[in-house]
């Protein structure tokens, strides 16, 4: 059968260099979704290495979510999915999330939201608006601090985004939402908040600026409600003191 891949020549890390071939492959489609790689056996012989060295990169191929190996069956390539490219970022942040996150956050939300809010009411759709409905009813009937109410609060500006109809857009600020659970919960545990008026207030005004296609309205909005955000990440970080950890 004709090579796809030649020998590899250094002995740095074999693995890695195969990994990295393979990779290369995919990236530059010569190896597309849902094909099928050659056996192991042809692998070894095509890059002229152990079996060892094989299964070690195909582990880490299948691990970033670039391959799946079928037990009996063998290697394909996978669909690469939003969940895939997120994954790393959302491990990163949260490693590294520490007493200034709360407000980098806020912050990097203050500078990209309000867009978001105003490309949503000029792009949403009939379905855009049923869900960020049925999201706002939930939210009203929620328990105050509850896990549910973080996880809805994410969720509407998740429904947001998705609504500009920028594919890009819900890809990028997945991982930075995916910490507002989190910032929710040392705000209400920390400085004792009942149920933010603020959220649910300003959910109702955001959704009506997008449901009636008001573009600066809805960028004004959501530059309203993430002023009070601040404000309430702000009252979090004086509440520490020296040497408190988060958790």
């Amino acid at each position: 059968m004709e090579a796809m891949f030649e020998k590899i020549g250094s002995q740095r890390t074999l693995s890695q260099e195969i990994e990295q071939k393979i990779e290369d492959a995919i990236l530059k489609r010569k190896l597309s979704i849902g094909q099928k790689l050659p056996t192991e056996k042809d692998l070894c012989e095509m890059f002229g290495v152990s079996r060892t060295a094989i299964r070690e990169a195909l582990r880490s191929l299948s691990a970033r979510g670039l391959v799946s190996i079928r037990k009996g069956d063998g290697i394909y390539v996978n669909d690469y999915s939003e969940d895939h490219a997120n994954k790393s970022m959302s491990i990163y942040l949260e490693l590294k999330f520490d007493r200034n996150y709360p407000l980098h956050l806020v912050h990097m939300r203050q500078m990209i939201e309000p867009q978001i809010a105003r490309l949503a009411a000029q792009n949403r759709t009939d379905d855009d608006i049923l869900a960020l409905q049925r999201n706002l009813n939930s939210f009203v009937n929620a328990n105050s601090g509850s896990e549910t109410y973080a996880m809805l609060d994410l969720e509407y500006h998740k429904l947001i985004s998705r609504a500009t109809a920028n594919p890009l857009i819900p890809l990028i600020m997945d991982p930075l939402f995916r910490l507002m659970p989190k910032v929710k919960t040392l705000i209400v545990s920390r400085l004792k908040h009942t149920k933010l008026t603020n959220a649910t207030n300003y959910h109702q005004i955001i959704f009506d600026k997008i449901k009636n296609r008001d573009a600066d309205g809805a960028y004004e909005a959501m530059t309203s409600h993430l002023q009070i955000a601040e404000q309430d990440t702000m009252k979090l970080m004086d509440s520490l003191e020296d040497g408190d950890e988060l958790f």
